[in-house]
């Protein structure tokens, strides 16, 4: 059965978002959170952001993976990272040595096999599959399929990103370890039950 990981907007502050997050997180029990910094945000602003978000997330005995950034993830008592296809300070296995084994890592991959095959011999505890291009039905047929083939044939486990609740529930249903909704699901959870 396929479990939800969360992701949120990147964030700038956390006052707006620290009552969504309440919210939402009574309602519904995630694997795990992806916490977005905003780009540009200041170091002294993230560590008070993820200040006020971990506790409330890893309260509820749910993983904080921190996107791109593993120094202020060890720094902060985050769970872990996941590197979003876009990081380029580092090798996955150079962040897998700065952040030693107790973190988790977690990789995203758009929808290379081969990328998933790399990171996962470079030492990600995870990959992450998403659609590469624009948001269309072939793109996210893609993913299903490479989801789908990935959780059948190999012991790593994948997330699967879900632009739209259709898309979630056909994750779900091909039994993918993890299923990542977009950002739009805190505006309203309902319509992605899987």
């Amino acid at each position: 059965m396929s479990e939800l990981y969360l992701v949120t907007p990147a964030l700038l502050h956390a006052d707006t978002f620290l009552p969504v997050l309440e919210q939402r997180l009574a309602n519904h029990q995630p694997a795990a959170l992806l916490l977005r910094l905003a780009d540009g945000i200041a170091p002294a602003a993230a560590i008070v952001l993820i200040g006020a978000i971990r506790p409330l997330v890893q309260h509820e005995g749910i993983a904080l993976m921190l996107e791109d950034a593993p120094e202020l993830a060890v720094q902060t008592g985050c769970d872990g990272v996941h590197l979003s296809q876009s990081y380029t300070a580092a090798s996955v296995r150079d962040v897998r040595r700065q952040i030693g084994d107790e973190l988790q890592l977690g990789v995203a991959v758009g929808s290379s096999r081969d990328g998933a095959m790399r990171a996962g011999e470079e030492g990600a505890d995870y990959v992450c599959f998403a659609p590469d291009a624009a948001q269309n039905a072939e793109a996210a047929q893609a993913v299903l399929a490479l989801a789908q083939w990935w959780c059948m044939m190999m012991e790593l486990p994948a997330v699967a990103c879900a632009a739209t609740p259709e898309d979630a529930r056909a994750l779900a249903g091909c039994d993918t370890d993890f299923v990542m909704p977009d950002t739009n699901w805190w505006d309203d959870p309902s319509p992605w039950v899987f």
